[in-house]
């Protein structure tokens, strides 16, 4: 059996894995985008069924594989990632608009920050490692086949929604925080790092302690999502 070592940021592991999940990512739905529409529903259908399977058992398998680290309550699809590959799988089957923009946005910067600044313990062939960089990928995936598979894009009125229902939905995850750590006493919930730090080198080292961070870190969010619209947008304005 193979032993998994310390986990080294941008290490040959963490560089080789990062590389294959975002080549993976666009080369296939460039690949599907010739398929015929039924084609193109079926495969929407298997993606999302996979991705809103893996995200409602993760509370169940993550605390059953590493009880020391994970319980029930601290592990509910409430970050960052887990509502963006839940909002693009909705999309997927349903095809409602707001579900893209919200997923694209997020799911994007949400992807860039969890793939450069991840907060496993060890490197692969850990099964940590290779959970987290699947759910993440997968999530990556389901996007770039949204948006270069289907072809749909974002445009600036997706860019603003995505900044207003932002705010609304980080403070609701904020007060969840709090409720279930007021009523528990065996866990820390934390949820979009909103009480806690996450694991690992990351920005947050450079932040004031939660929740002061929130006032750094949510206008790094809207020049992630901005830089994420930017060649959407250079595109359509010259091209």
């Amino acid at each position: 059996m193979f032993e998994a070592e310390e986990f080294k940021i941008f290490g040959f592991e963490h560089l080789f894995t990062v590389g294959l999940i975002i080549g993976i990512s666009i080369l296939l739905p460039i690949v599907f985008k010739t398929s015929k529409e039924s084609t193109k529903n079926k495969i929407s259908i298997v993606i999302a069924s996979i991705i809103l399977i893996n995200e409602l058992t993760k509370p169940f398998y993550y605390p059953a594989l590493y009880p020391e680290r994970f319980v029930f309550i601290s592990t509910l699809p409430l970050h960052l990632c887990n509502l963006a590959s839940i909002f693009v799988a909705i999309f997927l089957i349903f095809k409602t608009r707001f579900f893209f923009s919200i997923s694209f946005f997020w799911g994007i910067s949400g992807v860039l920050m969890a793939l450069t600044q991840p907060d496993f313990p060890f490197d692969f062939p850990h099964l940590h490692f290779i959970l987290f960089n699947f759910s993440h990928g997968l999530l990556l995936f389901a996007i770039c086949f949204a948006s270069i598979t289907l072809g749909n894009k974002p445009d600036f009125k997706s860019f603003q929604d995505t900044i207003f229902y932002s705010i609304p939905i980080v403070l609701v995850i904020y007060v969840v925080n709090l409720t279930i750590n007021y009523f528990s006493t065996d866990t820390v919930a934390n949820y979009m790092y909103l009480i806690e730090f996450p694991l690992g080198e990351n920005l947050t080292r450079f932040m004031p302690d939660p929740p002061f961070h929130l006032f750094i870190f949510l206008p790094i969010a809207i020049l992630l999502f901005f830089i994420t619209y930017l060649p959407f947008y250079l595109k359509e304005r010259f091209f």
